[in-house]
């Protein structure tokens, strides 16, 4: 398969991503022991595009200076600044990440966290746990969100 264009997985190799460049590229996940440099050596030539998983995992200059034929940097998250861009961008290599990728996820989140707060649950079922519940009722909560709207 020598016509499909390499890339570079840096990161945990999540099954998804994996199987979906393998589905399109030659895919070299790049290895988080002391083989790493030796493998880059081998296939570092030959890349033209990495993606890299997110935080902790980072694509620095070092590591895009050993993929000469390196194009395209893809981060599968929000941000980028796991990715040196000071040097993709003297050589022209293109950077983009994956904006709003959890933008419902995380407003779920922010409404169950309101919950939380405002209806108690946390403290509520600490006293249920603890067994309480046989000696006292827990008190209902102050706070509402009756006639309100979350935006």
């Amino acid at each position: 398969m020598a016509d499909r264009a390499e890339v570079l997985l840096i990161g945990v190799p999540k099954k998804l991503i994996v199987n979906e460049l393998k589905a399109n590229f030659t895919l070299h996940v790049l290895p988080k022991d002391d083989t790493a440099g030796a493998m880059l050596a081998e296939v570092g030539p030959r890349v033209r595009a990495a993606a890299v998983t997110g935080a902790p995992d980072r694509m620095m200059g070092d590591v895009m200076a050993r993929c000469p034929k390196l194009e395209i940097v893809s981060s599968f998250g929000v941000g980028y600044d796991n990715i040196d861009l000071k040097y993709a961008v003297e050589h022209g290599i293109v950077v983009c990440n994956t904006p709003e990728v959890l933008t419902e996820e995380v407003a779920d989140t922010a409404l169950g966290l309101l919950l939380c707060t405002v209806r108690e649950f946390p403290q509520a079922e600490r006293f249920l746990r603890a067994g309480k519940w046989n000696q006292a009722q827990y008190p209902l909560s102050k706070a509402t969100l009756r006639d309100r709207t979350a935006a």
